[in-house]
């Protein structure tokens, strides 16, 4: 017993040496101590020097941070000439940039307090984090390209320069304009983020070191850097708003940040996944991109709050910017889905059809799923369009007229509460599906085709001869301008003609003609009308003349002189009278 027992504390004994080897092993590959140094050290200079407004404190708390923050990047060179630790170099250069940007953080509160201090500490801060970013690169010898460098020294900036760019609006917190201001980092991060497409476009190996003996591959290097300033923007919005519109006196009201201030961002972020997707022809990052507006539109949907000060600027912000931030979220991602159609990414056109089909039931007012409206006539006429596009495109019949009945549904159902249907919307609705109709017969070339080209050159007839006999009989229609109810006609005859000859279809073309006959005698009654009632006799002599005229052409049918139409292929002379042709042949002379 006490031998098994003995064996049994041997087997306990060595797993526990194991586990340590392993947990040792882990310790000194990945090295966390310079993460736990550099949390430890901020906790004691924040809790030593932090959260007071005085100019000793103050200046401090900056040295301190700028010792600690010249200390890693010294620390990152040496790594690289002494010992080439390459997983260590990396993660102190990252800790460099941090400590900028929490240093840039830290003071917000003494720029409220001190407007002068805080202005030297924050322009104090930016020039010693460009100077030592540079300092860090040129020890290490790793390159930055210029495509890259001026993306994150415009991010520098932005963190350092924008809180002083709210400074004349920290006089009235809670005021509207500070609100947007707070609002604008967001956008104007996004802006910024933007300006590393030329880089993309560039290919991995605009990025890459050369000759300074650096192991990381891309896109370790350079977006790794890149990826650690895009959480520290989404650290810094709200952060912002706590700090500069949440005044003393209100220490403990809630603050207007939400959800929906990261979306503009992040969105930018999409645009670059996309841009990284095309150029590397990644499918997984492109899947990425494509599902982002759709987490977007969950974020802008959630997290709505019933307090007075977050519900004053959310009214504000609807109605200012024209709509809720769910609804401006669905047309934003509406516009990247169709930018990424434009680009041919697999998977994009049905991501905008789907967005365009939640815009039906997501008005300007809709704040969240739970609040659907009445379906919206402009987003379903413009999905019926695209749907009636990729119909004719891709020859697919159900498409075509899904989109062209949507369409139709759009314009009826646009119509004001307590309104009916006007007939200038019944007449707008009947023409757009005829010209989707003729627009489909010229897309299909068989028995489909014909029938589709026939069928819209019947309904264009039907609406042609209305507006014919309307206008010979003096109706003049409800149209502004009053010209569009002259041109119809012609405009009308000379399509059906145009469309007829180009692809060969008779119907069409005799159609246009008979529109173009009909244009004519509309005219000429309307001249004709008001003559009748000066001369009383007028219809008398105009039909005695018309039977004239006929019968001058008889009489040169007969003589040969002219071939009437039903005598074509007849001999000349047919109609005149033998004894005539006997005086010819045998008369004198």
């Amino acid at each position: 017993m006490a031998t098994g027992l003995a064996g049994e504390d041997r087997a306990g004994v060595a797993a526990i040496g194991v586990h340590s080897r392993t947990l040792l092993q882990w310790l000194s590959c990945n090295n966390p101590f310079y993460v736990l140094s550099a949390l430890l050290v901020c906790l004691g200079l924040w809790v030593s020097f932090g959260g007071s407004s005085e100019a000793s404190q103050a200046w401090a708390l900056m040295g301190g941070l700028a010792g600690y923050t010249l200390l890693l990047a010294v620390t990152a060179c040496l790594l690289v000439r002494w010992l080439g630790v390459w997983d260590d170099v990396r993660t102190v250069m990252l800790l460099t940039v941090l400590m900028f940007l929490a240093t840039s953080v830290t003071f917000d509160e003494v720029l409220v307090e001190a407007p002068a201090r805080g202005i030297s500490c924050y322009l104090g801060g930016l020039a010693f984090a460009a100077i030592v970013s540079e300092g860090m690169l040129r020890g290490t010898r790793l390159p930055l390209a210029r495509a890259f460098r001026i993306p994150y020294y415009l991010i520098l900036a932005l963190f350092y320069l924008y809180p002083l760019a709210l400074m004349p609006l920290l006089d009235g917190p809670r005021g509207e304009a500070l609100s947007w201001a707070l609002f604008g980092f967001s956008p104007a991060a996004g802006l910024v983020a933007l300006t590393l497409i030329p880089a993309i476009r560039r290919g991995r190996d605009h990025g890459r070191p050369k000759g300074s003996g650096c192991p990381w591959r891309w896109a370790w290097y350079p977006w790794t850097l890149f990826g650690v300033l895009g959480f520290a923007v989404l650290a810094r919005i709200p952060l912002l708003c706590w700090s500069m519109d949440h005044p003393e006196s209100a220490a403990a009201e809630p603050f207007i940040f939400a959800p929906y201030f990261l979306i503009p961002f992040l969105l930018a972020v999409a645009i670059l996944l996309l841009e990284i997707g095309l150029v590397e022809r990644k499918g997984d990052v492109l899947a990425i991109a494509l599902a982002v507006p759709v987490a977007l539109a969950v974020l802008a949907a959630v997290g709505h709050r019933d307090e007075p000060v977050y519900r004053l600027f959310l009214s504000q912000f609807s109605s200012r910017s024209g709509g809720t931030p769910f609804f401006l979220t669905l047309a934003a991602s509406a516009i990247f889905y169709a930018y990424a159609w434009t680009r041919r990414v697999a998977g994009s056109r049905q991501l905008l059809w789907a967005t365009i089909l939640c815009l039906v039931f997501v008005g300007p007012e809709t704040p969240d799923p739970s609040r659907l409206t009445m379906p919206q006539p402009v987003p379903l006429s413009l999905a019926g369009g695209m749907l009636f596009a990729a119909g004719i495109l891709g020859r697919g019949p159900a498409r075509l007229f899904s989109g062209a009945s949507a369409m139709a549904v759009a314009w009826l159902i646009d119509v004001p509460p307590g309104e009916s249907v006007s007939g200038l919307r019944l007449l707008v609705v009947y023409h757009a599906l005829t010209f989707g109709i003729l627009a489909a017969g010229g897309a299909y070339r068989e028995d489909l085709g014909r029938w589709l080209r026939t069928a819209g050159t019947a309904l264009a007839l039907m609406a042609c001869l209305i507006a014919a006999c309307s206008l010979a009989a003096g109706f003049r229609p409800d149209v502004r301008p009053v010209w569009m109810s002259w041109t119809y006609l012609p405009t009308m005859g000379a399509f059906l003609l145009v469309y007829g000859k180009s692809l060969g279809h008779g119907p069409s073309t005799r159609g246009g003609q008979v529109v173009l006959t009909c244009c004519g005698l509309a005219a000429a009654w309307r001249g004709y009308a008001p003559l009748r009632g000066r001369v009383k006799g007028l219809d008398y002599l105009l039909l005695g003349m018309t039977f004239f005229a006929l019968a001058w052409l008889m009489s040169l049918a007969k003589g040969g002189v002219i071939t009437l139409p039903w005598h074509r292929g007849e001999p000349a002379g047919m109609g005149r009278h033998p004894a005539a042709e006997v005086a010819g042949e045998d008369g004198p002379g």
